[in-house]
């Protein structure tokens, strides 16, 4: 049944962001992309930090103060180890998300995401954080992701060429 609903909610991604592509024409200059560090939490086992790289692309205000962005990535948690019983956890592989953005002044926006994880914690993801805009091509955002499984504090910085 699981798998039925993901195709359905990847299907339902594809189409309404390829038809919004389409509508606005492919601006290359939509393009951004980010990097940063990750504290992760997967219950029973000691935080690891981790890593992410994305590349996304703006669709634009579509109500004032509304943006709406298309992101993919690719996440890894870093070894998490407990002691008793010994053992260690490790999530890594794609996602792709839709994230809304509300600018609550000119340098500072909220971010809310939903999409899905196609790694080793597949399934569907959220987050909420918030951006500071410290230039015209350049971010810093701190979010809060939830999988199935892993809890992650993420720390990113986002450059738009």
């Amino acid at each position: 049944m699981f798998k039925v609903i993901r195709a359905a909610i990847i299907g339902f991604i594809a189409v309404g962001l390829s038809s919004a592509a389409m509508a606005q024409g492919f601006d290359t200059k939509k393009l951004f992309f980010g990097a940063g560090l990750s504290s992760n939490d997967v219950s029973g086992f000691d935080d690891g930090t981790g890593y992410q790289f994305f590349g996304g692309y703006g669709f634009g205000e579509v109500s004032p103060k509304v943006f709406i962005d298309a992101e993919v990535g690719y996440m890894d948690t870093g070894k998490m180890e407990r002691s008793s019983p010994s053992g260690n956890a490790r999530a890594k592989g794609l996602w792709a998300t839709g994230v809304g953005r509300l600018m609550v002044s000119p340098n500072f926006e909220l971010l809310g995401r939903l999409g899905l994880d196609f790694g080793d914690d597949d399934g569907l993801m959220f987050g909420v954080g918030g951006g500071l805009i410290l230039t015209k091509n350049a971010k810093l955002r701190v979010e809060f992701v939830e999988r199935d499984d892993v809890s992650s504090l993420q720390f990113n910085f986002v450059y738009q060429p």
